[in-house]
């Protein structure tokens, strides 16, 4: 049956919840890279922007894994819900979904350690 128009599809819920984990990885790089530059390396520096930036880093953070945990339940019960012909078919859907966001992530913030 198709879907209904107006209707959210999994898979299209499936990539709104990449979209806003990448975005969401976006934002506590710029950030991190915001809150690095109002403080120096002495210590001094303003203390109040560099405390804004530091808690934006840690909010966007937090709704990152919020939003990857949810992309997890919806690729377990699309798992639960659609029958795949094998493994390897399960683990290509959810490459994009669920292991590149926080592979993606890790790798900003290691560029972001070692080159800044």
């Amino acid at each position: 049956m198709p879907p209904l128009r107006g209707m959210i599809t999994l898979r299209r819920l499936k990539l709104l919840l990449s979209a806003a984990e990448l975005a969401c990885a976006a934002m506590s790089l710029a950030a991190a890279w915001q809150a690095d530059a109002a403080m120096d390396k002495s210590g001094l520096g303003d203390l109040e922007r560099f405390a804004l930036w530091n808690s934006i880093v840690g909010l966007s953070l937090m709704l990152f894994f919020l939003l990857w945990v949810s992309a997890v339940l919806v690729a377990l019960f699309t798992r639960q819900r659609e029958q795949y012909p094998g493994n390897a078919q399960y683990w290509k859907e959810m490459v994009p979904d669920v292991l590149c966001p926080p592979l993606l992530l890790g790798a900003g913030w290691l560029v972001f350690v070692l080159f800044h």
